[in-house]
């Protein structure tokens, strides 16, 4: 199994990290090959600037993301870990998905219409916040986050989200609750056995 995790927080401390951590760990005792792509250390351009937009309409790209598309390609299994900021994407993950999962690559258009080219892959989507779940679910956000976060982008693509998990009040959180929050993002690979990791939250 190839397990590629993308990352996207600039705090070597917060909670985003920890789960990358335990994520990693746990990856790697079911001997899976494990790639972390921390985009804020590999300092990824967002900017999709009109030279490489004019490349992406001839199906060009850089070296740069050729690698990354070659990744995705590969994986078996890709885990998205990010902080839900004004109600999306840092941007750093969303000009990552711009460049990588573009026409040609992930998607095209058929005669049956858009059909995504990124089958048997399962997505698990991981998302910090600074409000309790009740907050986001009054006003409906929360299924709107699920379908544009996941289905209109993965799923659009042709993988299997398999789950999107929400941990909220992380700024706040106790120690208790992270590790809560992280042994609940593990089980989510079961029925391997999922080893209990603890962690302190110096946020």
């Amino acid at each position: 199994m190839k397990h590629v995790i993308i990352y996207a927080h600039p705090s070597p401390k917060s909670f985003s990290s920890k789960l990358k951590n335990a994520l990693k760990l746990t990856s790697d005792e079911r001997n899976w090959e494990t790639t972390i792509r921390d985009l804020y250390e590999m300092k990824f351009d967002p900017v999709l600037w009109p030279v490489e937009l004019a490349q992406l309409s001839k199906g060009e790209v850089s070296d740069e993301i050729r690698k990354e598309q070659e990744l995705v390609l590969d994986a078996d299994i890709i885990s998205v870990i990010y902080p839900l900021w004004w109600a999306g994407f840092p941007a750093i993950l969303k000009g990552y998905i711009d460049k990588v999962l573009a026409y040609g690559f992930a998607y095209k258009a058929g005669s049956n219409g858009i059909e995504g080219l990124l089958k048997n892959k399962k997505v698990y989507l991981f998302t910090s916040m600074g409000n309790t779940i009740e907050q986001y679910e009054s006003k409906g956000l929360i299924d709107a986050f699920k379908k544009i976060q996941g289905g209109e982008i993965f799923e659009f693509c042709g993988m299997d989200v398999q789950a999107h998990q929400f941990f909220p009040e992380i700024p706040s959180a106790s120690d208790e609750e992270i590790n809560h929050h992280i042994d609940k993002a593990l089980s989510l690979f079961e029925p391997n056995e999922v080893i209990p990791i603890v962690f302190q939250n110096d946020l």
